[in-house]
């Protein structure tokens, strides 16, 4: 009986001095998770803060940032080809006496812009000793002149006459291209100060065992402003694909090694990491990480992203 009570007696000391510190454990334990929780909930609420920032509407307007509303587009494939603009061989004309000689008269020189009907040249025939004036058969620009005051006329051509108001790209198409390219598809002509809508014309084989053909593109120069020589950047469109969601290539931007866009609601600028698809080079496909109808920044976007690393830099100090 004495060695029985004896065991109660040490079972109760335990129990009496372990409870303290299981106690103590268990606030210890507490004190840990709610620590690390305040960590976790600092650190989501540091990246919340990081994430986006505060531009209000008249700022925003002063630097130059602009939004648009994302939605459905197409995208381009295009094949690039380089060439030069040249004259349509088809409307150039040369002009020759009707009657072998001497060039009395001359009413038109070189550049000279003339109409159909127009006096060229006057010249008294060797045969008849008659004279007889040569008008210019179409509309165009002087672009060459073999006649002078007193000199004879005989088979050369006396002028050349060409319209400007019509140029053509050539492009040269290599094999590799050659089976994407046909008469009728659309071009973007880049001529380093503009871009023209245009079609192909025809394609035209080379002689000489040349490697390529020539995609022929008629440009419209009505204006005036481009001239033969003047070499070109062919952009062939050769696929088009519709997307649900598209947005501009160059809204896109690096931040914490993701692809984001910044979303712009209010006055608010946040940046959303996006999931991309196809790309034309202009325009991108996104796949997830955007919604039709949300507006994202395209214009000076790299300015709310230094302004976010900024903020984020600061509050790491």
């Amino acid at each position: 009986m004495r060695n029985v009570n004896l065991l109660l007696i040490l079972a109760s000391l335990c129990a009496m001095t372990s409870a303290p510190m299981l106690a103590a454990q268990d606030t210890h334990e507490h004190e840990e998770n709610a620590e690390h929780q305040d960590h976790e909930e600092a650190g989501e609420h540091e990246e919340s803060e990081s994430a986006h920032v505060e531009i209000s509407a008249s700022m925003a307007e002063q630097v130059g940032i602009r939004s648009r509303e994302a939605g459905s587009g197409t995208l381009v494939r295009t094949l690039v080809s380089y060439g030069r603009l040249t004259l349509d061989p088809d409307t150039i004309v040369h002009i020759r006496a009707r009657f072998p000689g001497q060039i009395v008269n001359v009413n038109a020189g070189l550049g000279d812009s003339v109409e159909a009907g127009d006096r060229l040249i006057t010249i008294e025939s060797n045969d008849s000793l008659q004279t007889y004036t040569v008008t210019a058969p179409i509309s165009g620009t002087v672009l060459e002149r073999n006649a002078n005051l007193g000199g004879v006329a005989m088979e050369q051509a006396l002028f050349t006459i060409a319209p400007l108001d019509i140029l053509l790209a050539e492009l040269k198409i290599f094999p590799g291209q050659r089976q994407q390219v046909a008469p009728g598809q659309m071009v973007r002509i880049d001529t380093g100060d503009t871009q023209i809508e245009a079609s192909i014309r025809d394609i035209l084989p080379q002689g000489d065992d040349s490697p390529y053909v020539i995609a022929r593109v008629q440009i419209d120069n009505s204006d005036g402003l481009l001239a033969p020589g003047r070499l070109v950047t062919g952009h062939i469109v050769v696929e088009r694909m519709e997307a649900p969601l598209v947005i501009e290539r160059r809204a896109l931007q690096s931040l914490d090694n993701s692809q984001v866009v910044f979303i712009h609601e209010g006055n608010a600028f946040e940046a959303r990491p996006v999931e991309l698809g196809l790309t034309d080079g202009e325009f991108v496909e996104v796949l997830s990480g955007l919604r039709t109808g949300e507006r994202y920044v395209v214009d000076n976007s790299y300015l709310i992203k230094a302004d976010i690393e900024k903020s984020g830099a600061e509050h790491a100090h």
